[in-house]
């Protein structure tokens, strides 16, 4: 029997009936191994928990087979993985912790599950529209709603988060919709929108289309300033950040928080800063949100792309999607990705996880008790407990 073998860490030891062997070939992280027989492969590295598999039952699909170890030590445990629909883009618990929302890129609509227990269970898919292309979500407790972009319709569905009901879906607005995001008084809810490059403007109560607000480049994540006169817009096509001012409808202010090339992506505001990942220089970076004076840059992998805080403000967590593939990014690529935890003070490096095919999006529970993430390119779902 032969197989290659995509693995994380990438240079774990193999054994077969506790002898350790050795790779036939090398072909950059993929390694091809042969044994003689059936018999008991194991996998192994210093830090991780070693697993085992029948020779005969090893998950190999088109001649390779996947195998990522899971720390020994360390405050993320991994519970269990969960099959989603095609490229679940991102992630987004309800507001009591109950439900996890998963929005599907190749699919039409958003996979639910419930939390029961320290598991997940799959409920449903929400299904909304002809086509598919669902990015992003939010979550709007005053009215008990759930917004959900669709980029290949231009559209935005918001569906009852208790019922799950579709309401109503929005077509008004820009081109390629992508986050969500409501001012702090929850009056208005405001959609970034990819191609057409600003921001659309709605009345949270009527759904009325206010304005678009042009911002000079593809917006990506926003984040309103705590009393709502700012919003924080992360510039995809630099290491750019621009600042709305909401009154007058306008870019007043545009810092760019590294020079070269970038792509600011997720954004978060917490106390006096901005919290900005970059996926070209595989950074995450803390800035002054009065200033834009770059505080703290710290490269964790490539591809970083979704940033969560965690509820008490303590962590960051960073989804790294890992190498692209050098023939096309929507392809498995020579390594996996993986989740860091950061300190959210200075970005020290607290823990990594190793995750699949392009770790995507990301969530962390109400309760801070759970961290979700998404394998875009396997259709999997990872969840893990946080045990601080």
């Amino acid at each position: 029997m032969s197989f290659r073998l995509k693995s994380a860490p990438a240079d774990l030891n193999v054994y077969f009936n506790d002898e350790l062997i050795k790779p036939v070939s090398v072909s950059g992280a993929i390694r091809e191994y042969r044994i003689p027989a059936a018999g008991t492969l194991r996998f192994s590295a210093s830090g991780y928990r070693s697993i085992e598999w029948n020779s005969a039952r090893l998950p190999v699909k088109k001649g390779q087979a996947e195998i990522k170890l899971e720390n020994e030590k360390g405050v993320l445990r991994y519970i269990g993985e969960y099959n989603t629909g095609s490229q679940p883009k991102s992630a987004y618990f309800s507001p009591n912790g109950q439900r996890l929302f998963v929005p599907l890129l190749n699919d039409k609509g958003i996979d639910v599950f419930r939390i029961v227990g320290q598991y997940l269970q799959y409920e449903k898919r929400l299904e909304a529209g002809n086509r598919p292309g669902f990015v992003e979500a939010l979550c709007d407790e005053r009215r008990r709603e759930l917004w959900v972009s669709n980029m290949e319709e231009n559209k935005v569905h918001i569906f009852n988060l208790d019922s799950l009901e579709l309401i109503s879906s929005h077509s008004k607005g820009g081109t390629f919709p992508k986050v969500i995001v409501q001012s702090p008084d929850g009056a208005l809810t405001l959609v970034s929108n990819w191609l057409s490059m600003d921001i659309s403007v709605f009345d949270s109560d009527t759904k009325k289309l206010l304005r678009r607000i042009p911002v000079g480049g593809t917006p990506r994540g926003m984040a309103f300033s705590p009393d709502g006169s700012l919003v924080y817009t992360a510039i995809y096509d630099a290491a750019l950040v621009v600042v709305v001012d909401m009154t007058a409808n306008k870019v007043i202010k545009r810092w760019r928080f590294s020079q070269g090339e970038g792509a600011a992506r997720h954004i978060i505001y917490r106390d006096d800063k901005l919290y900005v990942s970059d996926m070209f220089r595989g950074t995450v970076n803390i800035l002054d949100a009065a200033t834009g004076a770059l505080l703290r840059s710290v490269r964790l992998g490539f591809n970083i792309n979704t940033i969560i805080l965690s509820p008490d403000g303590k962590y960051i967590f960073a989804s790294s999607r890992g190498k692209n593939n050098p023939v096309d990014y929507t392809l498995p690529g020579p390594d996996f990705g993986a989740i860091y935890m950061v300190d959210a003070q200075d970005l020290t490096l607290l823990e990594k996880v190793w995750g699949r095919n392009q770790p995507t999006g990301l969530a962390v529970s109400p309760d801070g008790k759970f961290l979700v993430f998404t394998d875009f390119l396997d259709a999997n779902l990872e969840l893990y407990r946080i045990e601080r």
